[in-house]
């Protein structure tokens, strides 16, 4: 029997699965984002090797393979390699950009796009035998337009501009203050608090769009159409690479818990973009990767074993 590591990372949580070649899920570890674009290189490697120390001794052999699909890979390079090489935790090491691991849990490891849509955004470009490609996806500061980041970011926009007296009233301004508990004065103190504040932070406010938006709320409706228009225009750049139809797995919170959005996205898209809703998390992705590379496939059989396993895990957690 042989066991693997699958590892889903991005901007808020680390995922992380050891599972062994049947889809039987031995444990899950759920650990803060190891995005090297927000905490850094050192920080993020610490919090891969910490995870890893946590996951593989729970293995009764040594594993046969560790997949990471960590959100900041393209742009920083694959710095988790080389920490976790010389550990000895797995006979293969390999990490990626998030991407791969969305295409994955979709469609398994075939060609195509995987559209990350939570904390960031962006999306990424699939051809066996060419560079992964990606598009979008500059990092908070200057492109993930549509990310949870972003529509949080805009919320708070907004119900700062009301309050003030820049704009007309929103709901966006009663919604942000329940969240925060505190009143308008103290927004920005818990805002940019350097433990607590920051990227995700400000992300965990994107889902009060959605709840102004189905009350009608003017702002909601604006931000909610300018995020879907932007990552439908992820799909337009990529067609260039594909010849016909392509699929394009969509992924990340946002996604999975707004199907509203969702489908104004696919409206927003290319007219020859599949557009697939995922219905398996990304850490799903990763394991049929880490299957992957030992030679292995994410058979029906595995598929259905390993997710049912894993949902018991979340009505757990």
């Amino acid at each position: 029997m042989r066991y693997l590591v699958a590892i889903d990372s991005g901007g808020t949580k680390t995922d992380t699965v050891l599972f062994d070649e049947t889809g039987h899920i031995l444990c899950r570890d759920l650990s803060p984002g190891a995005n090297g674009m927000d905490i850094g290189k050192s920080e993020a490697v610490r919090r891969i090797l910490a995870v890893l120390d946590r996951v593989t001794v729970q293995a009764p052999e040594k594993v046969s393979a560790i997949y990471g699909g960590i959100a900041g890979v393209m742009p920083l390079g694959d710095f988790y390699s080389e920490a976790v090489l010389p550990q000895n935790y797995a006979s293969s090491v390999r990490f990626d950009d998030d991407g791969p691991s969305i295409i994955s849990a979709a469609i398994g490891h075939q060609d195509g796009c995987g559209m990350v849509v939570g904390t960031g955004c962006s999306c990424f470009i699939r051809i066996e035998g060419q560079p992964l490609r990606k598009v979008g996806g500059k990092g908070y500061l200057i492109d993930t337009g549509g990310s949870g980041f972003e529509l949080g970011r805009d919320a708070l926009m907004m119900a700062f501009r009301a309050t003030d007296g820049r704009c007309p009233n929103t709901a966006l301004v009663e919604l942000v203050e329940a969240q925060m508990g505190v009143p308008v004065e103290r927004w920005m103190e818990k805002i940019y608090d350097p433990v607590k504040g920051g990227r995700p932070f400000i992300a965990s406010f994107a889902h009060n769009v959605f709840k102004a938006r189905a009350m009608g709320d003017w702002a909601a409706g604006e931000i909610f159409d300018r995020g879907a228009h932007l990552l439908g225009d992820l799909t337009h750049a990529a067609a260039k690479w594909f010849d016909g139809e392509f699929p394009v797995a969509m992924n990340g919170g946002l996604v999975m818990n707004f199907p509203e959005y969702t489908e104004a996205i696919r409206k927003a898209s290319h007219p020859r973009a599949r557009m697939i809703p995922s219905a398996a998390p990304p850490v799903y992705g990763a394991a049929v990767e880490a299957m992957w590379d030992v030679g292995l496939e994410a058979d029906d059989a595995f598929r259905q074993r390993f997710l049912a396993e894993y949902a018991a895990t979340e009505k757990k957690a």
